[in-house]
């Protein structure tokens, strides 16, 4: 059952669709084609195209000619079969209602500010404060603008999209595996289209995905609050210290974007899609098969209120598994070892002592540290222990009112992607992972009143930029 308030938003929302939005599903979707197509003939003319071999299949796309003969073939068929309305008349009328949309006004000088100003205090960081002798791990350009995504992870993902995925068994070795295919596939699609400039096709699906979830999130938080609401909600999360990682060629940006998306459309009743972005999320990530539990959750929360066992709602439960065992399946055929992705954590120290152990570790360490030496001589001898110790300690404080507010779902969404990193590997990359739980931002945009957004806004984005000058210049923060 939905709310009056979300029932007059889904209201409003059909008012506003563009025209050709009543057309059969059959259409959007040949037009959605026959545009990627001339998108496609223009990289392949610019770039020059490419010739690839997958599973064994060679892959010859060196001819725009023959992508734009093919978008031109399919508009002449779809025209034939429905000359009305026209296909120029939909995409252009699609296209000015979602610029004229509240989800893109609020969002777009949003994502605009953050992420381009993330980039020129990394660059303004390199060239003024300049990287240490002996900590740069790799270069891809002698020209700093050009290497300066080229950091930590970057490398790993680099390897993977141009020559794939490696594993030899031992576990004392860092080695690719661990790394989950969904952002290297994609952005190794992208980049054969682009003349193989890798980085660039990466930052393009970083920003693609940051964007497309900040759209998403907006709408989200539109359905549970409302518009004020929301765009606090979204520059919580953009202004987070730690979303500097949304500027850089890593997986967070479409982690994020699966996992949105995810509850969105368990919120619209959208079984099917939920299922694909699920399934999308567990390959993206080790733990975002756990996503499966909350989006159960939110499943059995429908049924519940519709007293009766709706089938197309078990899909979202099963697909983050599916996509773990899909990754799992290839390593079994490529390597012989379906379980490479968790083994290979050792190399990184993840493992799990014991819930005990490790919840112990994580509180005695610190407060050793500093009921022995004061928390000066914590804050000054493990100033990254300290801000991960921070980030962690902000998501783990917002599950309790995340729950009250939004339901068990959110709540435990937060839990099944804080805590088994907490217990595998202590506080490394912490302040990374704590970037994707919206959950905590939505509860941020519900009880931080409007005056004091200004406030939040300018300390996130102050320290954002710390976050972002120590990664750029190599320090140990990834």
């Amino acid at each position: 059952m939905t709310t009056p308030l979300i029932d007059r938003r889904r209201a409003a929302d059909a008012v506003q669709e563009p025209v050709g939005a009543a057309a059969p599903r059959w259409l959007s979707v040949v037009d959605g084609l026959t545009l990627l197509l001339v998108v496609l003939a223009a990289c392949v003319f610019v770039f020059g195209g490419f010739r690839e071999t997958v599973a064994g299949v060679r892959l010859s796309i060196r001819s725009w000619q023959r992508l734009a003969g093919l978008a031109v073939l399919l508009a002449a068929i779809r025209h034939a079969y429905m000359p009305k309305p026209a296909m120029p008349h939909v995409i252009a009328a699609r296209v000015t209602a979602f610029w004229r949309s509240d989800a893109r006004r609020d969002v777009w000088p949003v994502f605009l500010s953050t992420r381009l100003v993330v980039l020129l205090v990394g660059y303004l960081a390199v060239v003024t404060f300049g990287i240490p002798p002996g900590i740069e791990r790799f270069r891809v350009s002698q020209n700093e603008l050009e290497n300066l995504v080229a950091r930590w992870d970057v490398a790993w993902y680099l390897g993977i999209i141009t020559h794939g995925y490696g594993w030899d068994g031992n576990t004392q070795r860092q080695q690719s595996v661990v790394f989950f295919p969904a952002f290297p596939t994609i952005t190794r699609a992208v980049g054969l289209f682009l003349g193989n400039q890798w980085l660039l096709a990466g930052l393009l699906v970083a920003f693609s995905a940051f964007f497309a979830a900040l759209i998403i999130l907006y709408r989200l938080a539109r359905e549970l609050l409302d518009a004020e609401r929301a765009r606090i909600s979204v520059w919580a999360l953009a202004s987070y210290p730690f979303a500097a990682y949304y500027s850089v060629p890593y997986t967070e940006a479409l982690y994020l974007l699966g996992s949105v998306a995810a509850f969105y459309d368990m919120t619209r009743g959208n079984w099917w899609r939920a299922a694909a972005f699920g399934y999308f999320v567990a390959l993206c990530r080790p733990n975002g098969f756990l996503i499966a539990l909350p989006l159960a959750i939110l499943a059995l929360g429908h049924m519940r209120q519709q007293r009766r066992v709706i089938a197309g709602a078990c899909a979202p439960m099963i697909a983050p598994l599916a996509g773990i065992l899909t990754y799992s399946l290839f390593l079994y055929v490529r390597f012989g070892d379906a379980l490479a992705w968790r083994k290979g954590q050792l190399a990184w120290g993840r493992t799990y002592p014991g819930l005990w152990a490790s919840a112990s570790a994580l509180w005695t360490d610190r407060y050793r540290a500093i009921a022995d030496f004061g928390f000066y001589h914590y804050s000054a001898t493990n100033p990254y222990d300290m801000m991960y110790t921070a980030a962690a300690l902000f998501v783990l404080a917002s599950v309790i009112p995340t729950i009250r507010r939004f339901g068990l779902a959110y709540g435990v969404f937060t839990l099944v992607n804080i805590l088994p990193p907490l217990l595998m590997g202590g506080m490394m990359s912490i302040g990374r992972m704590t970037s994707v739980l919206f959950p905590a931002f939505l509860w941020l945009g519900a009880v931080v009143p409007p005056r004091y957004c200004p406030a939040l806004i300018a300390v996130g984005c102050m320290l954002q930029g710390l976050v972002a000058a120590l990664f750029f210049d190599w320090r140990p923060i990834f």
